[in-house]
């Protein structure tokens, strides 16, 4: 063999062995960059393959199939701080893709984007003591589109030293600390505790794709255009038309109310541009024209009726509007529906904007006190981020007198103080001081979310209010897989969901999609009313807790607390006879500890280190034990 062909082949073996063996060397930033050189290698997973048609940089990318996980192993130094990057892209909103690093307990980390369009992914993590090795893991869930997600340019770095610090008694966790953007600061804390305390509530999506049963990104999917798309809200549409005759929104609320969620959010208008409410903007495509009804209000009258927050999602795009793909009329981005660039287009997003803006404010003011507004579809042309199309949306306080696309005076709301027009989340602390947003129209949101079915990993969400969103299916509206057991999500494994959101202080929002006659399937409802069933038994456990005072180890025990009150999360993969928790404070003492839901009381014993240990417990066949341990003192000052 050549001097020459030597080399060949050892830059190749340190390529493909790169990430496996950079602990030896500190001051190297390891790159496995583009998948160039050892496509797939040394990957691993359930068909994955690399990609030539899409890559955010070179010329090659590995591809994830729908329902799919790429897992790569990677050797660490204990005690150590890395840094993982990488550009992860899904087919379109209605998919996801996650980015972990597991194998470390508590240390594990994961990232999650749904966006159509290159997303950076970035997170620190750090190993602990002993610790020499752990997984990548990009997840792709199953979704009714069946698409790819795609995955490029993945890059760990060592950042240095970690010296973990053993718990010595309760201390708080990082503060919350109030963030101002664009003029809007958010909300403080005591108006976000409602959601915490409620911990699961009833998403909806429900609209004109119910009847094409295809998901609620199906009109996009297929390519209709709005006029042969708008035909599925007449009876023309046969077995298609969304007929809503069977839709009773206090049959909705009774339901969620029978699960144990305390709060509910509907689709008032999804990114097709049909609104099921009233409303009086000229161009404007709803219910009042097609059934001579206001969904969105017998949907709030329903949640008062039956005590549950009202939460309304709204989306700022509009599929109907050919400017969303071309706002300056000069460049018409890649789509589905064939628009071409024109410069008709730019008018066209105008009026695009000024309708959201309109039926944001009749959102705002028609229907009393709104609890939840979550956003969506803040990013344009299925591209970038929410925050590269603010610009555009004016997410902030006031509106710019210069913006090239301006909202008619007719349709603008003003400041009282200033009497300058308000942009888009000006108008929402005007009419809806209380409630609570999601950061999806560029601004930074009151709370942030964790989308899709991906699983809950990583330490708790401390330093900001985290909501989890999640489908009982692959999709959100309605498709097929609503009508069968073997594709709703599991009792066992919602259980589950629940457990890791509480012990991570975080809510679960979660997902049905009734059919086109507006009932919600008897699979979905047969597993919410099980559910229900057992947060009538744990609910002391989840409402009302926060995440803590100690930090969950991944698939084996979490903890949350209440008053004086520690409650311990035992999963699946806990198997020991006995469970010792970190050291409490000093002065606090045991007073008693029991089975939630059971009532059966445990033996505990507290050393001079001010470790409890719990024994008598018997997990048997539960998913998930929970154990509730009483101190004669509140657990956090």
């Amino acid at each position: 063999m050549s001097k020459y062909i030597q080399k060949i082949a050892l830059i190749i073996v340190l390529v493909s062995q790169s990430l496996t063996n950079y602990a030896q060397n500190n001051e190297v930033k390891i790159d496995n960059r583009d998948f160039e050189q050892s496509g797939v290698k040394p990957w691993i997973g359930l068909d994955i393959k690399p990609s030539k048609t899409i890559f955010h940089s070179g010329k090659q990318s590995l591809e994830i199939s729908s329902g799919a996980t790429a897992q790569l192993k990677i050797n660490l130094k204990p005690n150590s701080t890395y840094k993982i990057t990488a550009w992860v892209r899904t087919n379109s909103g209605s998919d996801e893709v996650q980015l972990n690093v597991v194998g470390l307990g508590s240390n594990n980390i994961s990232a999650i984007s749904a966006l159509a369009d290159w997303v950076k992914l970035e997170k620190t993590f750090v190993t602990g003591e002993g610790q020499r090795g752990a997984v990548i893991e990009v997840y792709h869930p199953e979704t009714a589109s069946k698409f790819s997600a795609w995955l490029d340019d993945v890059n760990v770095e060592y950042i240095g030293v970690y010296n973990p610090v053993k718990p010595s008694g309760i201390k708080p966790l990082p503060a919350r600390k109030i963030h101002t953007e664009m003029g809007i600061a958010q909300q403080p804390l005591e108006k976000l505790n409602w959601m915490l305390d409620a911990r699961f509530g009833m998403f909806i999506h429900w609209g004109l794709y119910s009847g094409l049963a295809k998901g609620e990104w199906g009109m996009q999917n297929d390519g209709m255009l709005p006029d042969e798309y708008r035909k599925l809200a007449y009876p023309e549409s046969g077995d298609k038309y969304f007929a809503a005759d069977k839709f009773n929104a206090d049959e909705w609320a009774k339901i969620a109310k029978a699960a144990g969620m305390k709060y509910m959010s509907l689709t008032t208008q999804h990114h097709d541009g049909y609104a099921l409410f009233d409303s009086k903007y000229m161009n404007v495509f709803s219910s009042k024209q097609t059934h001579n009804r206001d969904f969105v209000k017998e949907y709030v009258d329903a949640c008062r009726g039956n005590g549950l927050k009202v939460g309304l999602y709204k989306t700022l795009i509009n599929w109907r509007y050919p400017g969303y793909y071309d706002v300056n009329g000069i460049d018409c981005k890649k789509n589905n529906f064939g628009y071409k660039t024109d410069i008709s287009h730019k008018e066209n997003a105008r009026l695009l904007k000024e309708e959201m803006y309109c039926l944001t404010k009749e959102l705002v003011t028609k229907y009393g006190k709104i609890d939840q507004l979550f956003w969506d579809g803040g990013w344009l042309a299925q591209q970038g981020s929410d925050e590269d199309a603010a610009y555009f949306w004016e997410s902030g306080k006031f509106l710019d007198p210069n913006n090239a696309w301006p909202v008619n005076p007719y349709f603008q709301d003003l400041d009282s103080v200033t009497g300058k027009p308000l942009g888009l989340m000006g108008m929402v602390r005007k009419y809806q001081p209380d409630a609570i947003v999601n950061p999806r129209t560029g601004w930074y949101g009151d709370y942030k979310s964790e989308e899709g079915s991906s699983p809950i990993t990583g330490p708790i969400r401390s330093e900001e209010i985290y909501e989890k969103c999640m489908s009982m299916t692959p999709a959100w509206g309605y498709t097929a897989a609503m009508e069968d057991p073997a594709k709703i999500i599991s009792v066992a494994r919602l259980k589950r969901m629940l457990a890791d959101c509480t012990m991570r202080n975080m809510a679960l929002l979660l997902n049905v999609g009734p059919d086109r006659h507006g009932q919600i399937t008897k699979p979905e409802t047969d597993v919410l009313l099980k559910i229900g069933k057992w947060m009538e038994q744990v609910g002391a456990a989840m409402y009302g807790t926060r995440g803590g005072p100690w930090n969950p180890k991944d698939a084996q025990y979490g903890f949350a607390y209440k008053g004086n009150t520690i409650y311990v999360f035992l999963l699946e993969d806990f198997k020991e006879p006995t469970f010792t928790l970190p050291a409490i404070n000093k002065g606090q003492k045991v007073v008693r500890a029991y089975m939630v839901g059971s009532k059966k009381v445990l033996r505990t014993k507290q050393n001079g280190d001010r470790e409890v240990t719990v024994s008598g417990f018997d997990k048997g066949t539960n998913e998930i034990t929970i154990i509730a341990i009483e101190l004669n003192k509140k657990v956090m000052k």
